[in-house]
């Protein structure tokens, strides 16, 4: 049985019920994550896994809200009992964004290292893929695939493909990353089992924090939630699952009434903590 777990739906607006964005999958005894959001280790806590149970972390950009704790699950994970190098996928940049970490926690880890003496230094080994489309990870569970998003000006941004068998039968779980309605992520997501897939629902002009620019520019890199079950219809999705939600609190009936207007299918409003059976 493979299970997508939301540990975080929200965006970079603060919020306690929707932390920042994160996606478990969850697929034989392996825990593939998927952005490492603010409180991405406390939601792992939540749901009965260490930091040190993660197999791979895949980025899908450098947006913040997306990278914020990678940090925290690294030293989280040895705390907890690692015992092989710190593996992260991601895009160009996301190397020298943890060694920057790295480098301004040096003098706090290295004491660390000397007092606490943990028998586990060799969790504190990293692993950095810098990735373009042609990647593939690939372990005896699972295959995962990036593959390019319409996230402009932010480039490159990923979605990812996870393919797998289950009982004999093939499997496809995407994750869409943030996107513009996007013709690749229609063609990667061709009949896949489960979409995870962002949604902007729009934001209140506040003059104080933003122009009218601002929501412009912020929209124009996301997809609205007509676009999002245009996404899911084109695609033939069996199941459609809705994550990254901008703002993080909305009216959730009516952002489902949009979507299902498009979209005949099975459509999940994300929060976290929520586990999905695919």
């Amino acid at each position: 049985m493979s299970i997508i777990k939301l540990l975080g739906t929200g965006c970079p607006s603060p919020s306690h019920l929707r932390f920042g964005p994160s996606t478990l999958v969850q697929v034989g005894n392996k825990n593939y994550l998927f952005d490492a959001g603010s409180g991405v280790t406390q939601r792992l806590n939540e749901s009965g896994l260490k930091s040190s149970e993660i197999e791979a972390l895949f980025i899908t950009h450098l947006h913040s809200d997306h990278i914020v704790d990678i940090y925290q699950l690294y030293i989280s994970g040895w705390h907890q009992g690692r015992e092989k190098p710190f593996k992260i996928v991601g895009p160009l940049g996301v190397k020298d964004f943890f060694e920057f970490h790295l480098k301004a926690f040096e003098a706090e880890l290295e004491g660390r290292k000397k007092w606490e003496a943990r028998p586990n230094e060799n969790g504190l080994l990293y692993e950095v893929d810098e990735i373009g489309t042609e990647y593939i990870y690939q372990d005896n569970i699972a295959q995962i695939s990036p593959f390019e998003v319409d996230h402009k000006p932010v480039e490159p941004a990923y979605g990812y493909k996870i393919e797998f068998k289950e009982e004999g039968n093939d499997k496809k779980i995407v994750i869409s990353g943030d996107t513009r309605k996007s013709s690749n992520l229609i063609k990667q997501s061709f009949k896949a089992n489960a979409l995870v897939h962002e949604v902007f629902l729009g934001l209140d002009f506040d003059e104080k924090r933003m122009t009218k620019e601002t929501i412009e520019h912020v929209a124009d890199y996301h997809t609205l939630p007509k676009e999002v079950g245009e996404v899911a219809k084109e695609a033939l999705v069996e199941k459609l699952i809705l994550t990254h939600f901008v703002p993080p609190v909305f009216d959730e009936e009516k952002l489902k009434t949009e979507v299902g207007e498009v979209y005949k299918g099975d459509i999940v409003i994300g929060e976290d903590l929520l586990a999905i059976e695919v």
